[in-house]
């Protein structure tokens, strides 16, 4: 391994957006206030660039196909924010250029020109885009990232195939001092590891500092999820509206700290820290096409107010292969919800259900869902309370059999059940194309990433990455299943949340669970009561048999961490559920009845 770069202050590194639509006024409020030398922007989801190539379809390819939110960003108080960056020369990288990096490039210099600012160097990273080369054959066959498929789909369903690139385009067009980088399809981390490599020189086999960023960019990520937002303690959190985004300080080892610009809002604490590092991770070890990091030794430190530090993460070769993001047009589909109020609610769900699906020929499409949401109060104070959502959901290859489905409902309605009402806005009821979503795996041999600039011909190429840093195989996640009985105690009937912290999101077809507890004495007791088994029998009648769970253990974290695949179908774009991104399943889970160690639950905070 290379020796450590010379030592140099940690780079500080602020997040403006952490999805599409996020922190309109983030690059004004960090650049002014977060004393911070670059800013990273996360405007992609797994679905965004398959509804972008439907868009490129009927607009000008040229003008379409990015993210505009960065654009958004930069005019935000009449421009200040962008005459800020200017001014400063805070290094910008960002992946809002989705599948037209070149575009967006193209309508960040137009906007900076229109405030006579000039004198930035705008790059952009390509090569992540294969679409033409899934078309043409040239990936060969391709095996799901986690299932036992193969891709198969007609090319003129095939809308886009993005392979997940690293940091070495970013980390080029740096050295060749572009101020703004903006990439398509990079890893979520990418932006933040490039910057650092940058900073501090690091070499391509410096494997542990290079995880660490890794690591703090999977903090960053997602904006203000770690100071506050999406997290189950947020009622002890002061001020947790209009919350601050994230900071990191990434040292020339790769540990950092996580912080965030003084006197904003929210809160950076250990728990907020925990709560995204387990999320969205595929177990111990975490994979990313520069690095691989190995987290069973993770360590979460609070070191001030607001400041947490992120240290012990380890660092392998990088993995052979990269996931490429397959979307294809999966069809159509449709949705309507009505609503049953009061009594005998389990009597009139099924009256709807059986009257619809009695009047559809199944074979017809390929998902017919029909669900119902919430329970009825007893003794409601308002009608609201007493209302149950039922939602009706189908798709198919074709348009033709959602009239079909548009009769069954309402030959229903008038002899349905009493009190039913329905959702007004049956728009909803006209069919519109879905994206199937399918993660496949290609080797890293076949991505070929190059970066251009604004107003230069030459096309700068990053070179092959040398054979020896490569794994020869991806490392199998270890799998920990809990071994020790439960020690006797008495207990007591709560819900599992009022001593156990979680979040959840989602990956392809899969969700994560991670659940932690905060005092160490608690911990025996969780890692050998949330079991595989136990955590099928809190999952309650949202299990199915084709379901798997892998299960993973973070001692110092005193965290439990679960991945159940299968459970979002084909995934975000296409899944019936009603929450895709998984986002809720942790909480449902918390609120499960479970037999809690009463000497447990005085010494630990309550979380609701």
């Amino acid at each position: 391994m290379s020796s450590p770069a010379q030592s140099r202050r940690p780079i500080r590194i602020g997040n403006v957006s952490g999805a599409v639509g996020d922190g309109l006024d983030q690059v004004y409020r960090m650049v002014k206030y977060g004393n911070i030398d670059a800013i990273t922007g996360d405007y992609l989801a797994e679905f965004n660039i398959a509804w972008k190539a439907i868009e490129q379809k009927t607009q000008d390819a040229e003008l379409s196909g990015y993210e505009p939110g960065f654009l958004d960003q930069l005019a935000f108080h009449d421009g200040d924010a962008a005459r800020l960056l200017v001014e400063k020369r805070v290094k910008v990288v960002i992946n809002g250029g989705a599948l037209n990096p070149r575009g967006l490039a193209l309508r960040v210099e137009q906007y900076l020109n229109s405030l006579k600012l000039s004198g930035l160097k705008i790059a952009w990273v390509e090569g992540d885009d294969l679409t033409a080369n899934l078309k043409d054959g040239s990936l060969g066959p391709l095996k799901h990232l986690d299932q036992e498929q193969v891709f198969a789909a007609g090319q003129d369903e095939i809308l886009s195939a993005n392979a997940y690139t690293g940091q070495e385009g970013i980390l080029l067009a740096l050295q060749q001092d572009a101020d703004i980088v903006i990439c398509g399809r990079c890893t979520d981390d990418s932006p933040v590891m490039g910057l650092a490599s940058w900073w501090h020189n690091w070499q391509p086999d410096n494997f542990d500092a290079l995880a660490g960023a890794l690591m703090a960019g999977h903090l960053t990520e997602c904006g203000p999820y770690v100071t506050g937002g999406n997290f189950c303690g947020a009622k002890e959190i002061e001020n947790i509206l209009d919350l601050g985004f994230p900071i990191a300080e990434i040292s020339a080892d790769g540990t950092c700290i996580i912080t965030k610009p003084e006197g904003t809002n929210g809160a950076v604490t250990v728990d907020t820290c925990k709560a995204q590092l387990l999320y969205e991770i595929q177990g111990i070890n975490y994979l990313n096409p520069d690095v691989v990091a190995v987290l069973d030794d993770v360590r979460l430190e609070q070191v001030g107010t607001d400041r947490v530090r992120l240290s012990h993460v380890k660092g392998l070769k990088a993995p052979p292969t990269t996931k490429l993001a397959i979307c294809v047009l999966g069809g159509y589909q449709a949705e309507l919800s009505g609503f049953c109020v009061g009594l005998d609610t389990d009597f009139k769900y099924n009256q709807i259900k059986s009257g619809i699906l009695s009047r559809l020929d199944s074979t017809k499409f390929q998902t017919i869902s029909i669900e119902r949401y919430g329970t009825a109060a007893s003794n409601p104070l308002t009608e609201a309370q007493a209302m149950v959502q039922i939602r009706m959901f189908v798709q198919a290859k074709t348009s033709t059999p959602f009239q079909d489905f548009r009769r069954a409902i309402f030959y229903n309605g008038i002899g349905g059940f009493c009190g039913l009402c329905l959702h007004m806005d049956w728009r909803t009821l006209e069919p519109k194309l879905y994206v199937k979503y399918f993660p496949a795996v290609v080797p890293q041999s076949k991505v070929n990433v190059s970066v251009r600039f604004l107003g230069d011909s030459q096309i700068y190429h990053v070179d092959r990455r040398p054979a020896h840093l490569f794994l020869q195989a991806v490392p199998a996640q270890p799998v920990h299943e809990a071994q020790l009985p439960i020690p006797e105690a008495s207990t007591v009937t709560r819900p599992l949340g009022d001593l156990v912290f979680a979040r959840s999101g989602d990956k392809g077809s899969n969700a994560n669970v991670g659940f932690w507890v905060r005092k160490a004495r608690a911990w025996p007791w969780l890692r050998n009561y949330l079991s595989t088994e136990r955590i099928i029998q809190l999952l309650g009648d949202e299990w199915k048999p084709h379901f798997r769970v892998e299960r993973c253990e973070f001692e110092h974290l005193w965290a439990v961490h679960f991945v159940i695949s299968g459970i979002l179908d084909e995934g975000v774009s296409s899944t019936s559920r009603l929450d895709p991104f998984a986002k809720s399943i942790g909480e449902f889970l918390r609120a499960r009845f479970a037999e809690l160690p009463r000497d447990l639950l005085p010494q630990v905070d309550v979380c609701y």
